[in-house]
C-alpha cells in the first residue's frame, strides 16, 4: 500500500489537501470494484494529515482540517505532499509561511533522503527551493509568481510551462488547480496508467492539460507586477503601452512620450523587468488577443488588426509561439459557453 503523507500550514489552500485525497480515494474504490483477486479487495493508498505541531489547521478560507498527529509523526511515508499556499494578502504570507516552517526544513530534507517522493502544490514549490532541495535543478510553479520565483532561486532553472515538473525525487507543479492533474500522476505512477485513466473519467479530470502556457497573463498584468519593481519611469511606460496595444510598437514613440533615449528605456525595462520595450508589448498584445478570442466573435485578420498585426499569418505564428496553441484551437478551449439555463431557453424557444 502506498501511503501519502499531507503536511498543512496556517495559509494553505483547503483543496489541495482534500481534492488529492478524493482523487486516491475513488482510486481505492475503482480497484476494489474492479478487483477479481483476494489480494485486489484491499485499497492501494492511504493518507494522513500532520500540522508543525499535531493541532488542527485552520485555512485562510475558514475550513478546519483535522491532523493525524506533527511533522514528525510521520514515519515512513512514500509521498509527502506540500499544498499551495493562500496569497490572497500578497507575498507577505509566502514569506510568512517559509519563516513559519523553517525549523522543519531539515526533517523536510530527512524526508527526501530517506526515498519519500516529495510533492508540491502551486506557490509550495518555493518551500522545497527554500529548503535547498532544487537547488540547480528545475521545478515549475504558478505561472504568476515567475519573476517573484526567479528573483528568489536564480540558480533553479523555472519550467514554467510545465503543469508538472520532476527533479530528483521531486515532483512541482502549477498554479493552483494543478493539484487535480498532481494527485493523477500519483495514482499513474503508483498504480498504473489504466486506474489513473478510469479515475480521470470518473471525476472529469482532463488528463491531458501538460502545459499552463494558454492560461498565462503574458505581460504579467497580476499582483506580482505591482511588487517587481518600483522603476517610475517603466511604470510609465507599461501604462502608455497598455493604451497603445492596437498599434504597431514603435520604440520611438515610447522614447519620445517618457523624454528619454530609446538606449535609457531599453536599459531601465531589462534592470526592472528582465526583458526588452519590445517584447513587453508584444506580450501585451497576446494578451489583448486573447481576450478578444475568449469575448468576441471576431475573425483571425480582425483580432490581429486590433492587436496592431498587419500581416495576420505572422500574428498565427507569434500567437501560437506564445500560447502552445493556434489561434483557432485557443478559442475552441476558452470562449464562453452557454450556460445550461440559457442553452435550455433558446432550445424550448426554438421549439415554439
Amino acid at each position: 500500500m502506498t501511503h501519502i503523507a499531507v503536511w498543512i500550514y496556517p495559509q494553505c489552500m483547503a483543496s489541495p489537501v482534500t481534492a488529492p485525497l478524493d482523487v486516491f480515494a475513488i482510486a481505492n474504490a475503482i480497484w476494489m470494484a474492479q478487483g477479481q483477486a483476494k489480494e485486489q479487495r484491499q485499497p492501494l493508498f492511504s493518507w494522513s494529515i500532520h500540522s508543525a505541531d499535531g493541532a488542527p489547521v485552520t485555512t485562510p478560507t475558514g475550513v478546519v482540517l483535522q491532523v493525524n498527529g506533527d511533522f514528525a509523526s510521520d514515519v515512513q511515508a512514500d509521498v509527502l505532499m506540500l499544498p499551495g499556499i493562500f496569497l490572497g494578502n500578497g507575498m507577505q504570507d509566502l514569506w510568512r509561511t517559509l519563516d513559519d516552517l523553517r525549523p522543519y526544513f531539515a526533517l523536510l530534507r530527512a524526508k527526501h533522503a530517506q526515498g519519500s517522493l516529495l510533492v508540491s502544490n502551486c506557490s509550495a514549490s518555493f518551500v522545497l527551493a527554500e529548503a535547498g532541495l532544487l537547488e540547480h535543478g528545475h521545478a515549475t510553479t504558478a505561472w504568476w509568481l515567475e519573476r517573484v520565483f526567479k528573483a528568489r532561486y536564480p540558480q533553479i532553472e523555472l519550467r514554467l510551462g510545465e503543469v508538472l515538473d520532476e527533479y530528483r525525487g521531486i515532483v512541482t507543479s502549477g498554479a493552483a488547480s494543478s493539484y487535480m492533474n498532481l494527485a493523477l500522476d500519483m495514482v499513474r505512477r503508483f498504480a498504473g496508467p489504466e486506474l489513473a485513466a478510469s479515475v480521470a473519467k470518473t471525476m472529469l479530470i482532463d488528463a491531458n492539460r501538460a502545459t499552463q502556457t494558454p492560461y498565462m497573463n503574458l505581460s504579467g498584468m497580476t499582483q506580482q507586477e505591482s511588487q517587481s519593481h518600483a522603476d517610475g519611469l517603466v511604470m510609465r511606460a507599461q501604462k502608455w503601452l497598455r493604451q497603445h496595444r492596437h498599434v504597431s510598437f514603435r520604440l520611438a514613440a515610447l522614447a519620445d512620450y517618457l523624454a528619454v533615449s530609446e538606449r535609457t528605456v531599453i536599459r531601465h525595462f531589462h534592470q526592472a523587468l528582465g526583458t526588452t520595450p519590445a517584447s513587453y508589448a508584444q506580450l501585451l498584445k497576446i494578451d489583448l488577443a486573447k481576450r478578444l478570442m475568449e469575448t468576441t466573435t471576431l475573425t483571425l485578420e480582425q483580432v490581429a488588426e486590433r492587436t496592431g498585426y498587419a500581416d495576420p499569418s505572422s500574428f498565427r505564428r507569434l500567437f501560437k509561439r506564445h500560447t502552445s496553441l493556434s489561434p483557432v484551437a485557443y478559442r475552441a478551449q476558452f470562449k464562453p459557453q452557454k450556460s445550461v439555463a440559457a442553452a435550455a431557453a433558446t432550445t424550448t424557444a426554438a421549439a415554439t
